[in-house]
């Protein structure tokens, strides 16, 4: 996954001007992703990896057997 650009922001002491924009938020710092999650990450994609690559051959032959019976009739 690709990171964005991250933007630094100051704080200004200055009086705020007549009819300026403020942005308010809440922020939360988000560390490195932990090895536990990377383990499930990868475990998640490996389990949907093995449930595709086993319903796919039962899809074509499901399919298969459908055009079949489609063709003599």
């Amino acid at each position: 996954m690709s990171r964005t650009q991250t933007t630094q922001l100051r704080e200004t002491r200055a009086p705020v001007r007549q009819n300026a924009k403020i942005i308010d938020v809440n922020y939360e710092v988000v560390g490195r992703p932990t090895t536990w999650s990377q383990v499930v990450t990868v475990l998640t994609a490996v389990f949907w990896a093995a449930a595709i690559g086993f319903a796919v051959p039962q899809v074509w032959n499901f399919a298969t057997q459908v055009g079949v019976f489609f063709a003599q009739n």
